[in-house]
């Protein structure tokens, strides 16, 4: 009966990251998380609303997000470190403001500028 139960288990979990990794469904749309409102909200009036610095964010050496090479050379464990940690005099720091969660929220939208 133990044997039965993780099996079922097992297959669930499998179910649900197999979905989770073909549909594309991040952990943060699963937990309600609207990363693109957060991106709109904290990020675009230095990186834009398009992954492209806009002319403050240019003047603080924002990252262009739709670069299809820094997106290919950049991790996602990065992005969340730079969003947290910011840059002294550049990107203020989010850990103070935003929870984990939203932070990794935002990583699918930063990915989704790639060109």
């Amino acid at each position: 009966m133990k044997n039965k139960s993780t099996l079922t288990l097992a297959l669930f979990s499998v179910t649900i990251g197999a979905s989770a990794f073909f549909f594309g469904t991040s952990v943060s749309k699963a937990s309600n998380i609207d990363g693109m409102k957060l991106y709109l909200q904290h990020c675009k009036t230095c990186h834009g609303v398009d992954g492209n610095p806009t002319d403050l964010g240019e003047g603080l050496g924002a990252r262009k997000f739709a670069d299809a090479e820094w997106q290919a050379k950049t991790s996602d464990e990065r992005i969340i470190e730079q969003i947290n940690e910011g840059t002294p005099e550049m990107m203020m720091p989010f850990k103070e403001k935003l929870t984990p969660e939203e932070v990794k929220a935002l990583v699918p939208v930063v990915r989704g500028f790639k060109k």
